[in-house]
């Protein structure tokens, strides 16, 4: 699976349900993903989990920034893929949903899945003692050089 920095950038159905359900529907179509009742379920815990239960019928575009955050990060985790590439996954999040998402991750990683995660917080890395690996400009690069003009 893979999250976006601009959840906007995978935003793919009409509201919120629909939009955690995509994924699972898919491997359901391939012959190998879960049940009707399955899908549910799993939608229906992480609606709950990260607090957008009460926006499953809100189309995914009038959420605040923090929102499209949850639900990307959501839709990823509702096939519990074996890796999840994430970008920035915890901004905008404030300290309950903060936790939610980490305890998530740190499910995943705990089933044997693997979690790339390029982010600027430190505290969601040392709450999954996850392997830090840090990358700068060489010296005497300036920051932006190499950007298309």
């Amino acid at each position: 699976g893979t999250v976006f920095q601009d959840p906007e950038h995978q935003l793919l159905r009409t509201t919120v349900r629909d939009e955690l359900e995509v994924g699972p529907r898919a491997l359901q179509r391939a012959g190998r993903g879960p049940s009707d009742a399955q899908i549910a379920a799993r939608t229906d815990d992480l609606l709950e989990r990260l607090r957008l239960a009460p926006l499953a019928r809100a189309n995914p575009y009038t959420l605040s920034g923090g929102e499209k955050r949850r639900l990307t990060v959501a839709a990823a985790l509702a096939t519990s893929p074996r890796v999840l590439v994430l970008d920035e996954p915890t901004f905008g999040q404030d300290a309950r949903t903060w936790a939610e998402l980490v305890a998530l991750l740190a499910a995943l990683r705990g089933e044997g899945g693997a979690i790339v995660a390029v982010t600027h917080d430190e505290a969601v890395v040392a709450a999954l003692h996850a392997e830090r690996f840090a990358l700068a400009a060489p010296a005497g690069m300036d920051e932006g050089a190499g950007e298309a003009s």
